[in-house]
């Protein structure tokens, strides 16, 4: 697999993304945020998305620099409209909304239709926490995992993220799939040519499988929790509730939803909490502190060298590959390659 520059992704990035005719800012906006999440790991949410968002604008189904809409608001709640634009577009100005309605009162709940992938939550989440506030993100996507008990695709891989800031300790940050993996994981195997591990996917017929290719043939995800999966599924159902039916976005299983000609899109329900308006925010921190300082000094299990603490693979995963790169599979990067030719984009040489 080549290697790469964070630089060098996100020149390109921007470049493919402005001769599609994306607003500069916004194109500087999206190409950022895709190369964080291979920064930090998530390469299901990074360059791999590159070829699918150039698909979609291509095709007519993102619409980039659309308006974005206030469709209702109160001084607590607003209800907005993406307008199909780009998910990063649209889930920043969402939880810029959020943020203010938190700082004039306690509380900032913002719900979003007709958006597109917006990428990692914890992005959104993390723009409340620094703020000095409690941030939560989730969202639903078209129907890729089966519920406990079923062989069919019903739910989305619905993440659900939260982000709480601290004192002196890193800050705490919870960004998770009720599915036992994410789609964009699945992905990433297939580009990879590897296998899964053992109790992801399902073949069609609901029989566990560790082969990626079944993805494109109606293979399925599982909920979070193996034995204790139908704790993952009530999870997603909560998350369908508030990101599909109380934004009017549309469930994962519904006809709405699977007759979108590309991708589905996100709802979202994103909340903020001025966590000054109801406790000292310094104490707040302190005390969160001392929690996540405590179980970090616990007992370690013998199998286990520490104790991480959410976030804290991210951040270590960050500062490893802003030093010696990020890995690119070969597949995604000829898609790109193909992309950059078409559009008349300079393609750089990687780093090794």
């Amino acid at each position: 697999m080549p290697i790469f520059s964070a630089e060098q992704l996100r020149t390109i990035g921007t470049s493919i993304f402005l001769r599609l005719g994306v607003p500069v800012e916004d194109a500087e906006l999206v190409s950022e945020l895709l190369i964080d999440a291979n920064l930090t790991g998530f390469d299901s949410h990074g360059m791999i998305r590159l070829p699918i968002y150039s698909r979609g604008i291509k095709m007519g189904a993102v619409k980039p620099g659309a308006e974005i809409r206030l469709v209702e608001e109160t001084p607590t709640s607003a209800v907005i409209d993406g307008g199909w634009n780009l998910g990063q577009v649209v889930a920043t100005y969402a939880m810029g909304v959020c943020i203010e309605k938190a700082r004039n009162g306690v509380i900032g709940l913002v719900t979003v239709r007709n958006s597109m992938h917006v990428g990692r939550c914890n992005t959104y989440a993390e723009m409340a926490m620094r703020e000095g506030m409690l941030g939560m993100m989730s969202v639903n996507s078209a129907s890729y995992v089966a519920p406990f008990g079923g062989k069919s695709k019903q739910l989305g891989t619905n993440p659900l993220c939260f982000a709480i800031p601290t004192g002196k300790e890193p800050p705490m940050v919870l960004d998770m799939a009720t599915s036992v993996w994410a789609r964009g994981k699945i992905m990433v195997a297939m580009a990879r040519g590897e296998e899964l591990p053992e109790g992801i996917f399902m073949d069609p017929n609901g029989k566990p499988t560790t082969n990626p290719d079944w993805y494109t043939q109606g293979g399925v995800l599982r909920t979070l929790g193996a034995i204790a999966g139908y704790k993952g599924f009530g999870l997603s159902l909560l998350v369908e509730i508030l990101t599909g039916i109380l934004t009017e976005a549309g469930t994962s299983n519904s006809d709405e939803y699977r007759s979108r000609p590309f991708y589905g899109g996100n709802g979202i329900f994103m909340m903020a909490i001025d966590i000054g308006k109801m406790t000292d925010l310094g104490r707040f921190k302190s005390k969160v502190d001392d929690l996540l300082r405590k179980v970090r000094e616990s007992p370690i299990a013998p199998e286990f060298e520490e104790i991480l603490i959410p976030g804290d693979p991210e951040r270590r995963c960050k500062e490893r590959r802003l030093r010696e790169g990020i890995y690119i599979e070969d597949k995604t990067w000829r898609d790109i390659v193909a992309l950059a030719e078409e559009l008349g984009v300079p393609i750089p040489d990687p780093k090794s």
